[in-house]
């Protein structure tokens, strides 16, 4: 294999020039880690159109580059998580539903307009908020490989649009509050930082992946699981919460969360960059504009419930919106445009609630195009 298309040298690639390109201003304004992800789109795209090689990433890369980033930021948050889910518990279990829900009733709207391609909406629905146990939970029960095949086409069409419309949503919400957030008075964080041991790290990874491989079979169609994200984040939110010496001191925590968070938004760009540019061009354009009609809708719709009904402060709000629409490259530029991990605690309210959503919702959904 050429080295310069070796799965590797592309993402370290992506990872450096993102990194780069990335930290430029433009009128006081940059993408950040997010520009991995635009590096990644482009190389597909180009790769593949000129039929150069085959990029294959192996699953189990962007599985441990997901874990280091969604353990590191879990637990630089873990500290305050049990105040937020005692005082905001039951809104991040109302907004994710409500997204959930939005997105559903969207997708269904579509489907009768759009009959024929029913399945791929549905799958549009899945990629738009972002939802791998939504698409898990479809394939297991449409039963049929050309409506599999037609969910997986909706799927990978949808995704890169359902994160970018995340992506910028958090990155313009964050800018616009980051300064009010850094202004308000804060008590002076007594808690003792412990130095830094891979194998406490590793006990929260390990922890997490045996949660979230636990299944809760609610019927004979659906089977819930918080998955690798999830059972990642509750583990590190809950250890670290409970167990004081997992509150490591930032500089090795933020090293894993950069490293991992350029690597995860590389692949993905990897991954979806020559399908979503090629539907654009492609008859697969419908579905690329349903697919970012469900996101922006749900979005906006969760934006006004949890902002003005429910009062969730936005560095919460923003996070409760990314795990309602389980979308960690949203979470992601959140934290970065925040500056602060505090958004991770709202993600985390919500983000099993989310889950629960997606599968419900995706099992009416399969069953009434059946």
């Amino acid at each position: 294999m050429n080295l310069f298309f070796s799965p590797i040298f592309l993402i370290v690639f992506c990872m450096m020039m993102g990194s780069f390109l990335g930290n430029i201003s433009f009128r006081k304004f940059k993408l950040g880690s997010s520009m991995s992800l635009f590096i990644g789109l482009f190389i597909s795209f180009f790769i593949n159109k000129n039929n150069l090689s085959e990029i294959n990433i192996p699953n189990e890369l962007f599985n441990v580059v997901l874990i280091g980033f969604i353990a590191s930021v879990g637990l630089k948050a873990s500290k305050n998580i049990r105040t937020i889910i005692s005082t905001h518990g039951i809104k991040f279990i109302i907004l994710s539903f409500f997204i959930t829900a939005v997105g559903a009733s969207c997708t269904f709207l579509f489907i009768k307009l759009y009959p024929d391609l029913a399945f791929s909406i549905i799958g549009a629905y899945e990629g738009g908020l972002t939802s791998s146990p939504g698409l898990a939970t479809a394939l297991e029960i449409s039963q049929s490989k050309l409506a599999d095949a037609s969910i997986g086409l909706g799927y990978s069409i949808a995704y890169v649009p359902g994160i970018l419309v995340v992506m910028f949503y958090s990155s313009w919400i964050g800018k616009r509050n980051s300064s009010a957030l850094k202004s308000k008075s804060k008590p002076i964080d007594s808690t003792i930082k412990y130095p830094f041991h891979i194998w406490k790290f590793l006990f929260v990874v390990v922890t997490g992946l045996v949660i979230g491989n636990f299944k809760i079979k609610i019927s004979s169609f659906m089977v819930f699981s918080l998955g690798i994200t999830g059972g990642v984040l509750i583990s590190a939110l809950f250890l670290g919460s409970y167990f004081k010496s997992l509150q490591f001191e930032n500089t090795a925590l933020d090293v894993i969360r950069d490293i991992s968070l350029n690597g995860f938004l590389a692949i993905v760009g990897l991954d979806y960059g020559y399908t979503a540019i090629n539907a654009v061009m492609d008859s697969g354009v419908v579905l690329l504009i349903i697919g970012l009609a469900i996101a922006s809708i749900s979005l906006i719709a969760g934006h006004i419930m949890g902002y003005y009904i429910l009062k969730i402060e936005p560095v919460y709000l923003v996070g409760g919106i990314c795990g309602g629409m389980t979308s960690t490259p949203g979470l992601a530029c959140a934290v970065e445009a925040f500056e602060s991990e505090d958004v991770t605690l709202g993600y985390g309210a919500a983000y099993p609630f989310a889950l629960v959503g997606m599968i419900l919702w995706t099992n009416i959904l399969i069953s009434l195009s059946s």
